[in-house]
């Protein structure tokens, strides 16, 4: 594929702020490709997402993840203050650790040694082909991308909403086991540690499914342009026109 130019089409067609981010994960004994750093620091997942929309490329070990739950979303071993529920319990996000447990518990996750690392780049550069693509993006533009899974057949989107751990387990983990477009609202540890706008919201795409994401999206530009003129409701509020054009 041409990633180059699936990126660009992505940001065309949704009009994206933020470019496409493009996710794969290395099994044991697999090196890490040209062009990918290891951050000098630990970083939490949600951040090397984050530093890929500034352009980086990041290859993040599981291991070495700063989040709470980041790791095991990715089959890495949890610290036991995480596992007890006692840190989120600390911050105020559960009533008590046993609900944190069991909402960690749930979270969609690779098995344990299955990932060495982690790589994050810009779609655009071609580094990598993609497990999952992450986008950042706003509720109009995750309608048009959740539309395009029932564009040609009806179907409807099987969500498992995640309120924890929603950039690494929600969207990037949970797209690529389930094969199936995931969206995500951030969570607590995202929304606290990276730039992510209190209006944007997030889409994972399987990369496999990509090809067909793109396909519906291209044959729906019309609907989408309509939709975003405001035509329907302006022949309905004509009145409403004028005050529109002014802001």
């Amino acid at each position: 594929m041409d990633y180059r130019e699936i990126a660009k089409k992505l940001r065309d067609l949704l009009d994206l702020d933020k470019p496409p981010v493009a996710v794969k994960f290395l099994k044991p004994g697999e090196s890490v490709p040209e062009g990918f750093q290891v951050p000098s620091k630990k970083v939490r997942f949600c951040q090397a997402v984050m530093e890929a929309t500034w352009g980086r490329a990041l290859a993040v070990i599981p291991t070495e993840l700063a989040c709470g739950p980041g790791p095991g979303s990715f089959g890495a071993p949890v610290k036991e203050r995480v596992l007890k529920g006692e840190v989120h319990h600390s911050l105020g996000l559960f009533e008590k650790p046993e609900a944190a447990i069991k909402c960690l518990g749930a979270n969609t996750k690779m098995m344990p040694g299955a990932v060495s690392y982690v790589l994050v780049a810009p779609l655009e550069l071609g580094l990598i082909d993609p497990d999952t693509v992450l986008l950042r993006v706003l509720p109009e533009q995750a309608m048009w991308i959740c539309h395009t899974w029932a564009y040609r057949e009806g179907n409807h989107l099987k969500i498992d909403l995640q309120t924890e751990a929603s950039f690494c387990s929600g969207v990037t983990v949970s797209s690529y086991l389930k094969n199936e477009l995931q969206i995500g609202l951030g969570c607590y540890g995202s929304r606290t540690s990276t730039d992510m706008d209190l209006k944007e919201m997030l889409i994972g795409i399987p990369g496999p499914l990509l090809g067909k994401v793109i396909d519906a999206l291209e044959v729906m530009k019309k609907p989408i342009l309509d939709s975003r003129s405001k035509r329907i409701y302006f022949e309905a509020y004509p009145e409403k026109r004028s005050s529109a054009s002014k802001n």
